[in-house]
């Protein structure tokens, strides 16, 4: 990965300068962060385009179609077999921190995170989410 400057990216709210900087060049949109972040949830598992679809309720060709350029961008894996099925392996420990960070931010606070990538907060799911109960 390119090394990011520092002071290159500012901080944006509860998001970090060099988490910033990560999203806009690796991460360009919420539904890439959520099937990222729903992979590393699930290290042991290799998912199809139908399966990731229907956890995240998008529409399976958007599933495929960013699913390949996750795996295209190195950060997820491409299994061939019957049905192309994607799993994550592992990073390098300096993008495995960085996505720590977003597991944490995105979990607390998505409009940071929207912010970051420069997406529209999801007003529906902002809403939904003010009635989340915190552990």
């Amino acid at each position: 990965m390119a090394r990011i400057a520092h002071g290159a990216f500012p901080a944006l709210g509860n998001v970090s300068e060099s988490l910033a900087g990560f999203l806009q060049q690796r991460l360009a949109s919420i539904e890439q962060i959520e099937i990222v972040l729903l992979l590393r949830g699930n290290r042991g598992r290799a998912w199809s385009a139908t399966e990731v679809a229907q956890e995240l309720k998008m529409p399976p060709e958007s599933a495929a179609m960013r699913l390949f350029l996750l795996a295209s961008a190195g950060l997820i894996l491409f299994e061939a077999s019957g049905m192309p099925k994607y799993r994550y392996a592992g990073s390098d420990e300096a993008t495995e921190v960085l996505l720590e960070e977003l597991a944490e931010r995105y979990e607390n606070d998505r409009a940071a995170v929207a912010a970051a990538i420069g997406a529209p907060p999801d007003p529906i799911r902002s809403f939904a989410d003010a009635f989340k109960f915190k552990k």
